[in-house]
């Protein structure tokens, strides 16, 4: 609150350098997110929290972290996408503004093909040539956890992709959804963060009030509301944001 005060009553920019995401969401009125010495995004607080560029900034900002989870389909004549996640569920991601997969895909290729050119073309001696924007290596939570080192590469197509969904967007209630169970609670009084299990996956969530969750109990849940993310598995790039229907 000091340094927020001090800002406003001085008319002076500040430029503050923290590691700690939430000195700069709860401080910042733009934050400059960069990775590996390549800027990432640049936007205020809420903008990168609710629309961040592709996974890592996604990863990076909010607190508990975002869920992850893969999902393979492809876009229907109507525009929505029909995505096969969490070992064998069918869902629908419905885009909140018109999209066209085909097209997107086309000038992420076209945007790669030229920055490849640009790093052939760069002068071997220049100290920037040692800053690269990989793509993000996100986690998904599972109860037996793999290990990666051992794993295989994965061939990554256009039809996979990353969902992000924020903690706040799994919603507990007694009527239809899927299927959970309470791996576990940590109440705090105003709010509980639970880990919910859905097969071998964890998730995590937010419940506003002061309910008791037991581990083991069975609930229902669904993912609610229209900033659903959407991601492009082989770059990492956010595509869109929406709703997702399970």
């Amino acid at each position: 609150y000091e340094l927020q005060r001090l800002h406003v009553e001085t008319g002076s920019t500040f430029v503050y350098v923290t590691h700690d995401q939430m000195e700069a969401m709860t401080l910042a009125t733009k934050i400059c997110l960069i990775n590996n010495g390549v800027l990432q995004q640049y936007e205020p607080p809420l903008s990168v929290y609710s629309r961040p560029n592709n996974l890592f900034v996604a990863d990076f900002v909010g607190n508990p972290s975002i869920n992850f989870i893969e999902a393979k389909g492809d876009q229907n004549a109507q525009g929505n996408i029909e995505v096969t996640i969490l070992d064998g569920r069918k869902a629908q991601f419905i885009p909140g503004k018109p999209l066209d997969l085909q097209r997107w895909f086309a000038e992420r290729d076209k945007k790669e093909a030229a920055a490849h050119h640009q790093e052939q073309m760069q002068d071997k001696k220049s100290v920037e040539k040692s800053n690269k924007d990989e793509v993000f290596k996100y986690h998904i939570a599972r109860v037996n956890e793999d290990d990666y080192a051992l794993q295989e590469a994965p061939v990554i197509t256009n039809e996979d992709f990353v969902i992000g969904v924020r903690p706040e967007a799994l919603q507990l209630h007694d009527g239809a959804g899927l299927d959970g169970v309470i791996y576990g609670a940590m109440p705090t009084g105003m709010e509980s963060t639970i880990k919910l299990r859905i097969g071998d996956f964890l998730l995590t969530g937010v419940v506003f009030g002061n309910t008791a969750y037991k581990i083991g109990q069975e609930v229902k849940f669904e993912v609610g509301g229209e900033d659903i993310l959407l991601f492009d598995r082989k770059s990492g790039k956010l595509i869109t944001a929406g709703s997702l229907h399970v």
